[in-house]
Parts: structure tokens; C-alpha cells; sequence
């Protein structure tokens, strides 16, 4: 494996935790290697002063030779001195930085994902909160519902389809009556099944029709429509009024069906976007503001609820005691959208020093 190779699998602060451990222990064994043959020299000096002196007259130049050896030994045990205490006490200085950076610095990266994730969908979903509003004005709307005629109804049916056909991001649009029977349906997968029924106990329909004008919407929560096949859905909601105008006479209401499993769910399998070896070892969530599973990359969380701790920051990591460490951040919402109140949560196994050592090719200490 290239040193590159290496840098793509084991770039993380973990990673080069284990690396200054690696650099340490090698110049541990450089320094006690050192001492040991400044020892060895000393003494192959000492003897041979020794036998100079028993040679006489004739070991007076080996002597002098003997000294400088000594000397220069002193010399290499000064500077192994040195680099003990100054070197390697930086390097002991460096790994204690890194031990206190990885928590901060493994946290940091995930808290950033799990914020990016979050602002991604509720970045989408504040269009959804104007597209609703919008609509709902459409002369077709208004007209259908103020005449009750079946030509007006299927004029205003077809404007729903023209209009789904163009926003992929929805699963279908109704429009019902005051009472909350349905009168028409974009999608025509489900416009039989749809066209007639009853919404009045829906609480989307409850809500959009009390709305106080057209400036007003609403919003369900996430859930799985009985009238689309058992989709997930997030429904947008808002009064149809007479005339189209902002504090007309409610007439009806119009319920926008944001395809959420298709949608929400490339938020936390595509749109994170990690390496395949990291993706093996990390969960992707976003929860509603319940701390429900709304999107999850494990299909068996989903709609469970999940504890999560410190709800009273904004965003921030912990390590579970399982050896993972949970990073969330909670919506900062979009212009006056307030994001509903969801998470983005990022679930991490930590890397383990043996893993990162066998991928880096280094020996255990």
C-alpha cells in the first residue's frame, strides 16, 4: 500500500494518534539504542586507555586516540541527553494534544455532517411551504370549488397533474371541499382510490382549514399515507379561498403530498456521501422533533423513537459506552421556515488503534 493509499483509508484524528504513538515509539527505540552504544564506546575507550598504559612508551599515541574517542563519547551522551529530554518530550507533548483533539476533532467533523444533512431537507421543504401557498390560489381551485361543476372539477384535476408532472418531489396533490371530501387528484396511480374521500378527520385538513389567511400553512408529520400505497409521506397544507384572495372565504383546502421516501430518505443513503469503508461502520438518522426516526440508513429504525442525549444543545457529540460517538445538530431552519424542530444525527464505531495500525502497516507496540 503507497503512502497515499494509506493517507485516503486512515485520514482521521484517530489515525494520526496512532501515527505520533508510532513516530514515539520508534524514537524511544532510536534514543535507547543510542545509550547503549555511547556505553559500549565509553568502555571500548576506557579499556583501550588501560592498555595504552601497559604498553609503555609504545601506547602513548594510542592513548591520545583513546582520550578523543572517550571525549567524543561523553559528547554522543550529552546530545542522547538532550534528545531525551527535549525531542522526545515534544513528542510526548504532541501525543498528549492529539489524545485530547480526537474527541474534539472526531466530534466536530460528524456534528458538521449531521448539520449539513439536517439543513439539506429543510432547505428542500421551506420551497414546499411556498409552493402550497402559491397553488392554492390558482383560479382553477377557486372556480371548481365556488361552482361545484363537474367540468370545473375535472379542469382543476387536470391543472393538479400538469402541475405534479413538473415537481417530482411530490407524490400527489388533493384538492377537497370545505367538508373534506375529495374533488380532485394529481396522481392517477391513486386519483380513484383518492377522489370522494374523506378527510375531515385528517389533521392536515383540520388545520389547513382554520388557517387565518392565505399567507398561512401547515404541516403533518411524516407518516405512511393509507391513501398512496402505504408511502411515506409529508403533507403541506393550506386553505383554498374565494377568489383566490388572502383573506377570502375559506372554499376548501389543498393538501401537497411531498414524496418523503424518496426525498427524505437520499438524504441519510446518498447525500452523505462517505467512503465505502466508512459507510460500513456509520448510521445516518434524521429525527422529527419528538426525537422520532424519520430517515434512517437502518430500514429497522424507522419511526422508532431514539434517545438522545443533551437536547439541550443545539449540537454536539457524546460516545455512547458501545464505542460509538453520536454527533447531532438541530435545524437552524431557513428564512422564517423553523425546520420543524428536527435533528441530523450521525452514529459512528470508533476506529480501533489495531485496525488503523494493520492498514498503516505498523507493528503493536
Amino acid at each position: 500500500m503507497s503512502v497515499t493509499e494509506k493517507a485516503a483509508v486512515a485520514a482521521s484524528p484517530r489515525a494520526m494518534r496512532v501515527v505520533m504513538d508510532g513516530i514515539s515509539g520508534e524514537l524511544q527505540s532510536y534514543s535507547t539504542s543510542n545509550q547503549q552504544i555511547v556505553k559500549q564506546t565509553k568502555m571500548v575507550a576506557i579499556n583501550a586507555i588501560i592498555e595504552a598504559a601497559r604498553a609503555g612508551d609504545s601506547g602513548k599515541g594510542f592513548a591520545v586516540v583513546a582520550d578523543e574517542v572517550q571525549r567524543l563519547a561523553d559528547r554522543a551522551a550529552d546530545i542522547a541527553v538532550r534528545f531525551q529530554e527535549i525531542l522526545l518530550g515534544r513528542i510526548a507533548l504532541s501525543r498528549s494534544m492529539s489524545e485530547s483533539l480526537v474527541e474534539e476533532m472526531e466530534g466536530a467533523r460528524l456534528i458538521d455532517l449531521a448539520q449539513t444533512l439536517v439543513q439539506l431537507i429543510v432547505r428542500n421543504l421551506y420551497e414546499r411551504t411556498a409552493d402550497v401557498r402559491w397553488w392554492a390560489t390558482d383560479t382553477a381551485f377557486w372556480v371548481a370549488l365556488e361552482a361545484g361543476d363537474p367540468d370545473k372539477m375535472k379542469f382543476a384535476a387536470d391543472r393538479l397533474a400538469t402541475i405534479n408532472r413538473f415537481y417530482s418531489v411530490y407524490g400527489d396533490l388533493v384538492l377537497t371541499d370545505l367538508q373534506g371530501r375529495v374533488v380532485a387528484s394529481a396522481n392517477p396511480k391513486y386519483a380513484r382510490e383518492i377522489v370522494g374521500a374523506d378527510m375531515s378527520r385528517e389533521p392536515w385538513f383540520r388545520a389547513a382549514r382554520a388557517t387565518a389567511s392565505g399567507d398561512d400553512y401547515v404541516v403533518g408529520e411524516v407518516e405512511v399515507s393509507r391513501l398512496h400505497g402505504g408511502r411515506e409521506v409529508l403533507v403541506y397544507g393550506t386553505a383554498v379561498r374565494s377568489g383566490g384572495q388572502t383573506n377570502g372565504k375559506v372554499i376548501g383546502t389543498l393538501g401537497v403530498y411531498f414524496d418523503w421516501q424518496d426525498q427524505g430518505h437520499a438524504i441519510v443513503e446518498k447525500e452523505a456521501a462517505l467512503p465505502p469503508q466508512v459507510k460500513a461502520r456509520t448510521l445516518v438518522m434524521l429525527l422529527d422533533q419528538a426525537g422520532r426516526v424519520i430517515a434512517t440508513s437502518d430500514p429497522e429504525l424507522l419511526f422508532k423513537p431514539f434517545d438522545l442525549r443533551h437536547q439541550d444543545l443545539a449540537r454536539g457529540s457524546y460516545y455512547d459506552g458501545s464505542g460509538n460517538i453520536v454527533a447531532f445538530a438541530k435545524t437552524l431552519g431557513y428564512q422564517e421556515y423553523d425546520g420543524l424542530g428536527w435533528w441530523g444525527v450521525v452514529i459512528q464505531k470508533t476506529e480501533q488503534d489495531d485496525q488503523i495500525r494493520q492498514y498503516l502497516g505498523f507493528k503493536a507496540p
